[in-house]
């Protein structure tokens, strides 16, 4: 079997009214498919994220620095086949762009390997689990979002059989000045006591025994964090994701060592096995939120992942991209020892939820089932595609 194309797909979902976290607003969902064509009837999928940077430059990038490598190869030489496109973009590859086209195109690698070895790919890396928790990721800002509609959104989560739960913090007046003002939509923000107040809400409504988490976007401040301690701990917060800017590493190890019973997570914009390495052996999180299509794909994170069970982390990935990259993780989760759940972020968009010709399914509590298809167990639906490309 040989590599003969690899094409890219890219898919946008606009909002009518946008959400915002906080820090940044979102106006559109987009997705960055990769197809892995050989000279056999099997194709591989995977998915690229790209935290906001432009598709196009992603479609050249995967067009003009990373098929000449591949074409004509061995699609199921994986390793060899990441590590090609690594040393051969050594000096412009291992952050950002390029980083997270090698990542869609690992992904899709390893989804053609399970197609051809007609097996799951969670098999192929060793599974240890036939279902995977998925964590209600949502919580966000608009404009007009009461208390009340907060509220309601929780609760349908709720009857929907969550256990788990996740919310956006952060988009406050005392980090106005900081970081909003260079941001779309930084005029739209909360006083601190509004933002306590949806804290304090949702545990209400969740109840005592359900698990919650809350994101900052990296917005707060090392003091104020710290000086929220107590807050925290009132409120029964499992972990605090992103609470300062990713790139303060001794505010990191700080707060991992000063907040006790709370978790700190982190970091989704890292990439790479050698950075995530330095940051989990200086304590700098008690749990790991690489990306699987940002971070270094299947063969990448699986690295990442037993770097942080060698060091005793809990492992978590982010997930905030289609259908393709839910069933990426699934399969990911499902092969590792120490991931928990994973994010089934719960915002509107059809591109994680009309994307797939059979959805996801899920048990009454909303734990995801492993399929025994091969690859990823998934297959697009191409209406939905035409529906959503941007030609």
């Amino acid at each position: 079997m040989k590599i003969t194309d690899i094409k890219t797909i890219k898919l946008q979902y606009p909002y009518k009214k946008w959400i915002a976290d906080g820090c940044g607003s979102c106006g559109a969902r987009g997705a960055f498919l990769i197809l892995v064509e050989t000279d056999t009837d099997l194709t591989g999928i995977g998915e690229s994220a790209t935290f906001g940077g432009s598709m196009d430059a992603l479609e050249a990038i995967v067009e003009k620095q990373l098929k000449p490598l591949l074409l004509d190869e061995d699609p199921t030489r994986i390793e060899f086949l990441h590590q090609k496109m690594m040393w051969n973009n050594w000096a412009n590859g291992r952050k950002g762009l390029v980083m997270g086209a090698v990542s869609g195109i690992d992904v899709a690698l390893w989804d053609l390997l399970g197609k051809a070895a007609k097996l799951p790919v969670c098999k192929l890396l060793g599974q240890v689990t036939d279902k995977v928790q998925g964590y209600a990721s949502a919580g966000f800002y608009a404009p007009g979002k009461t208390l009340e509609n907060l509220q309601e959104e929780i609760e349908g989560y709720i009857r929907r059989g969550f256990t788990a739960f996740k919310m956006k913090i952060g988009r406050t007046s005392n980090n106005h000045k900081m970081r909003l003002q260079f941001m779309n939509n930084g005029d739209f923000y909360l006083t601190p006591e509004e933002d306590k107040a949806r804290i304090e809400l949702v545990r209400r409504t969740i109840g005592p025994d359900k698990t919650l988490m809350v994101d900052m976007n990296c917005t707060w401040d090392l003091d104020d964090v710290l000086n929220a301690k107590e807050f925290f701990v009132q409120n029964d917060i499992f972990m605090v994701e992103e609470p300062i800017r990713s790139d303060d590493t001794a505010g990191y190890i700080r707060l991992t060592k000063e907040l006790g019973g709370i978790k700190v997570a982190g970091i989704e914009s890292e990439q790479g096995v050698s950075r995530f390495a330095e940051l989990i052996k200086a304590d700098a999180m008690d749990v790991v939120q690489a990306s699987l299509g940002w971070a270094g794909g299947f063969t990448g994170c699986r690295n990442i992942a037993s770097t942080a069970h060698a060091f005793n982390k809990l492992y978590t990935p982010h997930s905030f991209f289609s259908a393709v990259m839910t069933a990426a993780n699934i399969q990911f989760a499902a092969s590792q020892v120490n991931i928990p759940f994973i994010e089934a972020e719960e915002n509107e968009n059809p591109l994680r939820t009309e994307l797939l010709k059979e959805p996801i399914e899920t048990d009454e509590h909303m734990n995801y089932y492993i399929t025994d298809k091969p690859g990823l167990g998934i297959e697009l639906d191409l209406d939905v595609i035409e529906k959503y490309i941007i030609k």
